[in-house]
């Protein structure tokens, strides 16, 4: 099947991109802040998934079919971007500076960085599908249906992988430890 684009340039005036982008995707902004902050549970985080969002769906306008859903589109896009983001955040874990300059360095908190170190590194050993499942419900505190409908997927699935991601990282803490 042939990917149909956009001809911009049969006629500039009728296709002129930044009115048909606005039109089309910009008309929905509010739409997918509201989404936004429900999937991140942060304001900014949200303000930022929207903008990255945004740029690539401009980037990528001339792919868009006119016509179709939108919406839908760039909802796909902002769902995609939301789900790269929490595993290059799984893979590469941050700390904030706030805590490293300010909180006093002691034996435990040692313990505590080692410790979270060696359950990251055991957690990359978890198939992604669980492992986002996992990562999303028990540190990032999302509901089973909010997960559902970040990840588009039914409700009895999360259920399903949430449980085998637990079994499966239980089996990898006990052989961790022997």
């Amino acid at each position: 099947m042939k990917e149909k684009r956009l001809n911009i340039n049969a006629n500039p005036v009728e296709y002129n991109m930044d009115r048909l982008f606005e039109r089309d995707a910009l008309v929905h902004y509010n739409y997918f802040m509201e989404i936004a902050c429900r999937m991140t549970r942060s304001y900014t985080e949200a303000q930022d998934l929207v903008q990255d969002t945004y740029l690539r769906a401009y980037k990528f306008f001339h792919l868009f079919e006119p016509g179709s859903n939108s919406k839908a589109w760039i909802y796909r896009i902002m769902k995609n971007l939301f789900i790269n983001s929490n595993r290059k955040k799984m893979t590469h874990p941050s700390t904030s500076l706030d805590n490293i300059i300010y909180e006093p360095r002691t034996e435990s908190s040692n313990i505590q960085d080692n410790l979270r170190y060696d359950v990251s590194k055991l957690m990359q050993k978890i198939k992604d599908e669980y492992r986002m499942v996992i990562t999303m419900f028990h540190l990032q505190e999302f509901s089973l249906v909010e997960i559902s409908k970040a990840l588009k997927w039914p409700l009895g699935t999360v259920k399903s992988r949430l449980h085998r991601a637990r079994k499966e990282f239980k089996m990898i803490m006990e052989k961790a430890t022997l």
